[in-house]
């Protein structure tokens, strides 16, 4: 089988499978990410003084394209489990305005809150990605799975399906 056969979204029932056998190598495009996020958000923050950057552009933040590497660095990752997301909407939706939450989450959670995130996107609006972005909550998921996969928490005991 080809890479390009290979299905992006992986059945929920094989996530925590599939999340023990990425290795912290593999994790380099997250962490870059996570990388590049932080440094421009300081930047913006220490530097021009701008504390609310929701109203800026991702190109005056210097993050023009950051969506794009997102979606390839999760994609290529699969760190998005297939199952019924738009039944979890509400449940991924509580921890948008509180993303400190997922910091402790298992990685199946995780999973399933950026499965709602890259799907949303059509429900929502066509700024839904990049307003996560600037907000931080992409940033703090991102830093939440990292946290997950490097301690070993892959499934948790009341996570809903």
């Amino acid at each position: 089988m080809t890479n390009e056969q290979i299905p992006l979204f992986i059945p929920l029932g094989s996530f925590t499978d599939h999340c023990r056998v990425i290795s912290r190598g593999n994790l380099r495009p997250i962490l870059e990410l996570i990388q590049e996020m932080e440094l421009k958000f300081y930047k913006a923050e220490q530097i021009y003084g701008i504390v609310n950057v929701k109203d800026l552009s991702l190109k005056t933040l210097e993050l023009r394209g950051i969506h794009v590497k997102l979606l390839d660095a999760v994609l290529k990752l699969r760190l998005v489990p297939l199952f019924d997301w738009h039944s979890w909407i509400s449940e991924a939706e509580k921890y948008y305005g509180q993303p400190q939450h997922l910091y402790g989450l298992d990685t199946v959670t995780l999973g399933k809150v950026m499965t709602v995130l890259l799907r949303s996107q059509t429900i929502y609006d066509s700024k839904f990605l990049e307003n996560k972005i600037k907000d931080k909550f992409v940033l703090h998921l991102l830093k939440a799975i990292v946290q997950s996969l490097h301690n070993g928490r892959f499934t948790g005991e009341n996570i809903a399906s």
